[in-house]
């Protein structure tokens, strides 16, 4: 199932952090869309999430050393 998302980035002060924030998510399968934005510290992500999900996404970016939030619904 196709979602979109804006998701909360922690951690994030420089264009370096944003690429490093891009390269990870990209890299998860299941994610078609990726943008990344420093000013308002969030990423945009459109996943498949019968692929990935925002448990594995948070995952992937602590280990890059960034903290993803849930969404405010």
């Amino acid at each position: 199932m196709k979602k979109q998302q804006h998701f909360p980035i922690e951690g994030m002060t420089c264009g370096n952090c944003v690429r490093h924030v891009e390269q990870a998510l990209k890299n998860l399968a299941g994610v078609s869309q990726l943008e990344v934005n420093l000013e308002k510290h969030e990423a945009f992500v459109e996943y498949d999430s019968t692929l990935v999900t925002y448990e594995s996404m948070a995952s992937t970016l602590k280990e890059a050393g960034y903290t993803m939030r849930e969404p405010a619904n």
